[in-house]
């Protein structure tokens, strides 16, 4: 009999574009994509409410030491985002342009 437990894994993180592409093509039937949102008020409580409302739902942030810790790693997340992330989906944005945006 088949052990159709083997050969399962769990794959965090996030992918390009190009590789979803390949993935679908070479996988077909054999992967399946889950997107994730952020934390929501049912996992951390009504207690962290409002800690949950000003620092967003990003584990790092929520999680951070400190509001300003908090504000750092989100600050980092947009510039990251506008810098690598918004040029692979098309738009062709100057670099620097990104980053006076961010400031």
């Amino acid at each position: 009999m088949r052990n159709l437990n083997a050969g399962r894994f769990l794959l965090l993180g996030s992918a390009s574009i190009d590789l979803l592409q390949q993935s679908g093509e070479t996988l077909a039937g054999r992967i399946a994509f889950v997107e994730l949102g952020p934390l929501d008020v049912l996992e951390v409580g009504e207690v962290d409410y409002g800690k949950l409302w000003t620092r967003g739902g990003f584990p790092n942030s929520f999680l951070a030491d400190s509001d300003a810790d908090s504000a750092l790693w989100r600050e980092s997340f947009i510039c990251t985002y506008l810098e690598r992330d918004v040029p692979q989906l098309g738009p062709r944005i100057l670099a620097e342009t990104l980053r006076r945006f961010c400031e």
